[in-house]
């Protein structure tokens, strides 16, 4: 059954909510960090791994993913997504046990690598030209939307006796992606013999790993979205502290500060399409950033200051992490970006493994200065990667036409 006209704005809308839906599964649980703690003594450390452990499946199947679309077409696996998605909350909802509070967050990692590769494999499938290009930029704005909406949806019931329900709104938002996907255009789905198989994939993943220019692109992706999450798992708490607010409102906060990285990302595009390089504009946004950053976390500031900062910060971070996504078709050969797009897609899936449990760990001290340093650091080695990045593609092209 399908209804939708192919390529309409009513089918992207509704692929676009799977990535919507997708995002939120990161953020939701970080307003939830008290009751986590009062009803399964989980102390900042324990949960920084709870909230990391969505990324262990993206890890681990980001080639298998792509297999599964290929095989079994995109409108099939977000359907099958949003039907675990929805398993997932319930599971949330009645979890007497951390253990089932695992089992659930695993399940929903799984589900979103599978529907961060099906929802763009179906928009390209469905749409072409100019609309295929706007349809591309919509989808890429899933992630601060989607955060934003987790953020809130956690924020409304946080500290409350029905805190719970904030997987029952989850369940709720993946039942009405699944509703909308049954309404999707089907597309035909591509014999298996079409595409490479695993072993195939995974050889371009390791001759990936072996590219310099790649390894360092990954590294400076796996330090943006370092710096990223590991602010936005911190920053609810670190406010509502700060500002003697409830976590719901500190919440909201961050939730309407985080759709500031759309525009940023907008910025990034327009300023690369007049010509200055990727490696100067990530330089300057890393000044602005790292300043806007440390800036977030000074705890005397009045909240309308607070407000600036931390839009300067999202602004400046969605910008930098749209320089990086804009550099991988440059330093990617035409064969190898599958490969290379599984090597960003993993270095993401590691910082958002190792960073929670650092970030929140920090967070429950009184000083400031710890973010200082992270910031500096992540920044610094970054940009550092970036003019590397420069140096080696300048360097091959020298040395191409004597190859």
């Amino acid at each position: 059954m399908d209804v939708m006209k192919t390529g309409s704005w009513a089918s992207i809308l509704g692929i676009y909510l799977f990535g919507v839906c997708g995002a939120s599964t990161v953020s939701k649980i970080i307003p939830l960090g008290g009751d986590l703690a009062h009803w399964f003594d989980l102390g900042p450390a324990h949960f920084g791994w709870l909230v990391s452990l969505i990324a262990v499946p993206a890890a681990l199947l980001a080639i298998p993913s792509g297999m599964v679309v290929d095989r079994f077409g995109p409108r099939i696996v977000l359907l099958c997504c949003a039907l675990l998605g929805i398993t997932a909350n319930v599971i949330y909802s009645f979890a007497p046990t951390m253990l089932m509070l695992q089992v659930a967050r695993l399940l929903e990692g799984t589900v979103i690598v599978h529907m961060y590769t099906a929802g763009p494999a179906l928009l390209m499938a469905t749409t072409e030209g100019k609309r295929r290009t706007t349809a591309m930029t919509i989808w890429a704005t899933y992630m601060p939307v989607g955060t934003a909406v987790g953020l809130t949806i956690g924020g409304l019931f946080a500290e409350t006796q029905g805190w719970r329900l904030t997987f029952a709104c989850h369940g709720a938002l993946y039942l009405a992606a699944g509703l909308l996907g049954l309404l999707q255009p089907d597309v035909k789905v591509r014999h298996p013999s079409a595409k490479p198989g695993l072993a195939a994939q995974i050889l371009d993943l390791r001759a990936a790993y072996a590219r310099p220019g790649l390894l360092l692109l990954g590294l400076a992706f796996f330090l943006m979205i370092s710096m990223g999450l590991g602010a936005n798992v911190t920053f609810p708490r670190y406010f509502s502290r700060a500002h003697d607010i409830s976590m719901a409102s500190a919440s909201q906060m961050v939730a309407m500060a985080t759709l500031v990285m759309v525009p940023g990302s907008l910025f990034a595009g327009l300023v690369l399409s007049r010509g200055l390089s990727q490696q100067m504009l990530f330089t300057l946004l890393g000044v602005v950033g790292f300043v806007v950053g440390i800036l977030s976390f000074f705890p005397h500031l009045d909240i309308p200051v607070r407000y600036m900062v931390l839009g300067g910060w999202f602004f400046a971070s969605g910008a930098a992490i749209a320089v990086l996504l804009a550099t991988l078709p440059v330093v990617a050969e035409p064969q190898r970006r599958g490969a290379a797009t599984a090597l960003i897609n993993q270095a993401g899936a590691l910082a958002t493994f190792v960073n929670p449990p650092i970030w929140l760990t920090y967070a429950e001290g009184t000083d400031w200065t710890p973010f200082a340093v992270l910031l500096g650091t992540g920044w610094s080695i970054a940009i550092a990667a970036m003019w590397l990045l420069a140096l080696n593609a300048a360097k091959n092209r020298v040395t191409a036409p004597s190859a």
